[in-house]
């Protein structure tokens, strides 16, 4: 297991007691993006419950679908 040093390294992953998942993407100029996955819609609701939508990110919005980054032999 990682050191906390590194806990902020690209692919770095934590498990949180919701069952949910998280993935270090990349840190820059010490901001850290993440990748979070959850397990059903129900702990993504109750996890985002207190947060404020501020709509769609367009960065995101254009990234191709998960169908681009699987793996030809899981088809």
């Amino acid at each position: 297991m990682e050191e906390p040093a590194d806990s902020a390294r690209k692919a770095a992953e934590y498990r949180h007691d919701d069952g949910s998942a998280e993935i270090v993407f990349a840190t820059d100029d010490g901001r850290v993006l993440t990748v979070r996955e959850y397990p059903d819609e129900a702990a993504f609701e109750a996890a985002t419950a207190d947060a404020e939508y501020v709509g769609r990110h367009e960065g995101v919005s254009n990234l191709p679908g998960v169908e681009a980054f699987r793996d030809a032999d899981e088809s």
